[in-house]
């Protein structure tokens, strides 16, 4: 063999295993997941996950019957889920179908995660019949609403 065929040889195998390395399919394949504690991922924070009302709650405060029609007497429950841990401010606005403020209510929730929080509006006389709002906001944000009706 020749130098030169022996050049023109290892050129060409060369080339072979760099056109082989190139159209190589990409491995997809996930990484292993880290077994070890993430340290630096912060708690989940503080959300709401649902509103419902009905005409009670239960002992961990949640409505034992959801309805969105209520009776000129009943006393209206909002049951406020959260999830995740913190502090917040959460805030019941009740509406009437005018805009008419009907109750504004408050309370400072501190969870280590999930909780339920209730509120409710009463009155000594009969409801006007209509259209109702209540607006729940967790630090100024609204985070959920339901609309019912008293009849």
């Amino acid at each position: 063999m020749t130098t030169m065929q022996l050049r023109a040889g290892l050129a060409a195998l060369f080339l072979a295993a760099g056109l082989t390395a190139a159209c190589k399919k990409a491995d997809n394949t996930p990484p292993a997941a880290d077994s070890s504690p993430a340290m630096d991922t912060p708690a989940a924070t503080l959300q709401v996950a649902s509103v419902d009302l009905g005409k009670s709650v239960d002992a961990n405060k949640k409505v034992t019957s959801s309805t969105d029609d209520f009776g000129v007497r009943d006393t209206i429950y909002a049951s406020v889920a959260t999830t995740g841990t913190g502090n917040g401010l959460l805030v019941a606005h009740w509406t009437f179908e005018d805009g008419q403020q009907v109750e504004h209510s408050e309370q400072n929730v501190s969870t280590t995660g999930p909780a339920n929080t209730e509120f409710h509006i009463s009155k000594a006389t009969a409801w006007p019949a209509g259209k109702y709002r209540v607006v729940i906001t967790l630090d100024g944000r609204e985070v959920g609403s339901k609309d019912f009706e008293i009849k």
